[in-house]
């Protein structure tokens, strides 16, 4: 393996994913290139400085889930560098195997109770997640979205 490819693969699929999201969305994420010198932050945010709903963490690897994964964005969601309360997102694609989207349960009670203030990261606890496909996830985004406006 030469070196420099897990990383490669990585920048490659936060690439995939920011197109997807557009796709999606008409809302552009960039890569944040920052990512590698500073510590708790997101790998895409938003191109347009507007605030997005989740901060999203990309992995790309041939197989197995690491539970240090979901730590590492959580982490990322409760630092200080989450200016807008974004719920942590684990964007996940494992080879020969559909993209997977890991949620706290929050982001689907948020769409049905609307009217939740306060800080979130102190109302739900984020060990409790849901995992869904891609299409789902879209769906789920862009009710978020439209709940921002």
């Amino acid at each position: 393996m030469r070196v420099g490819g897990g990383r490669a693969k990585g920048a490659a699929f936060e690439r995939e994913v920011a197109k997807l999201i557009e796709l999606a969305t008409g809302r552009k994420l960039r890569r944040r290139l920052s990512q590698y010198q500073e510590k708790d932050l997101s790998d895409l945010e938003p191109a347009d400085g507007k605030p997005f709903p989740f901060l999203i963490e990309c992995k790309r690897y041939a197989k197995g889930v690491s539970p240090s994964w979901w730590d590492q964005i959580v982490t990322a969601a409760r630092s200080s560098a989450n200016t807008n309360d974004a719920l942590p997102c684990l964007i996940y694609k494992l080879d020969f195997q559909p993209v997977q989207v890991r949620l706290p349960v929050q982001a689907l009670v948020m769409l049905g109770n609307s009217g939740l203030a306060g800080d979130i990261a102190e109302q739900y606890d984020w060990r409790y997640t849901v995992t869904l496909d891609w299409e789902t996830f879209e769906m789920v985004l862009r009710e978020h979205l439209a709940v921002m406006k």
